[in-house]
C-alpha cells in the first residue's frame, strides 16, 4: 500500500490542515487484503460518550511526577478533544540518530527511514512494508519532534503490502493503554514511551495539523491505515500516541 501525504497553507489560524492519504488507491487493485486495523460501527459513533483517565503508572527515579493522567475519550475514534487534551509544546530539533524501533507486545523490532515533509507539505512513504518512516517537520514551525529532545515523534508504516501481504505495523491496532513502545538509537540510547490511546480517525474529518502538533510532554505518534477496504482505499487511519517515561 502506498503513504503520501500533503501539509496545505491556509491563513494563519492553526497553520495548515495535514491530509494523509495513508494506504491509497495506487497499486491496491492488485492487493488482496482484508486490513488489520480496529473496525468501528457501521455509524462510525464511538461507543460511550463519557471521558475516561488512562491510568499512570507510579514513575520513579529521574521520571517521579512526570506523568500526570490526561482525560481522553471513551470509544474507538479519536477526537478533536482528545489531541488538544495532549498540550502543546515545543517541538525538539535536529538530526535524527534512531536506529530501531521496538514494540515487543506486536512483534516490532524494524528500521526507520528518514523522510523530511519540505516546503511542499508531501509525506514520502516508507520504504517498504517492514519499514518505519521518521518524519522531519523541521521545515514546519511546531510540528513534529525528535527523541530525546521533546516534541511529536511522528512516524508512519504500512499494514499491508502488495505482494507482501501483513506489513510492520499489521498488529498496531491491538496495543493498549500502558503497552511500552521503545526508540533505539544508533549509539545505544533507548528512549520509552507508554501509550495512552490507540484509536481510529476518518481522514476526511480531521485537522492533522493538530494530529502531529508538538505536544507538551515528549510524545510519539504512530499511524497506520485501518478499518474497512473500499474502493482502493482503507476508510480509517489507526493512531497510537504514547508519551515518554
Amino acid at each position: 500500500m502506498v503513504v503520501s501525504g500533503l501539509i496545505r497553507k491556509r491563513a494563519p489560524r492553526a497553520g495548515m490542515a495535514l491530509l494523509l492519504a495513508l494506504c491509497g488507491a495506487s497499486l491496491a487493485a492488485a492487493v488482496a487484503c482484508s486490513g488489520g486495523g480496529k473496525k468501528t460501527s457501521a455509524s462510525g459513533t464511538p461507543t460511550g460518550a463519557d471521558s475516561v483517565q488512562t491510568p499512570v503508572p507510579t514513575p520513579t527515579g529521574a521520571n517521579a511526577g512526570l506523568l500526570t493522567a490526561i482525560p481522553f475519550s471513551a470509544g474507538d475514534l479519536l477526537t478533536q478533544a482528545d489531541l488538544a487534551a495532549r498540550g502543546v509544546g515545543a517541538p525538539g530539533r535536529g538530526d535524527f540518530t534512531g536506529d530501531r524501533l521496538v514494540i515487543p507486545k506486536i512483534g516490532i523490532d524494524a528500521p526507520f527511514s528518514f523522510k523530511v515533509v519540505g516546503s511542499d507539505g508531501q509525506m514520502p512513504n516508507p520504504n517498504g512494508p517492514e519499514d518505519v518512516a521518521y518524519y522531519d517537520f523541521s521545515q514546519w514551525p511546531n510540528l513534529g519532534g525528535l527523541p530525546g529532545k521533546g516534541g511529536n515523534v511522528v512516524m508512519a508504516g504500512h499494514v499491508d503490502y502488495i505482494r507482501y501481504g501483513p506489513a510492520v505495523f499489521w498488529r498496531l491496532h491491538e496495543l493498549e493503554a500502558g503497552d511500552m513502545i521503545t526508540i533505539r538509537m544508533k549509539d545505544g540510547t533507548e528512549y520509552n514511551y507508554r501509550v495512552e490511546f490507540d484509536k481510529a480517525l476518518d481522514p476526511g474529518n480531521a485537522d492533522w495539523s493538530e494530529l502531529v502538533q508538538a505536544t507538551a510532554d515528549e510524545s510519539i505518534t504512530l499511524i497506520t491505515c485501518s478499518g474497512q477496504f473500499e474502493a482502493g482505499h482503507y476508510n480509517h487511519r489507526q493512531v497510537v500516541w504514547a508519551r515518554r517515561v
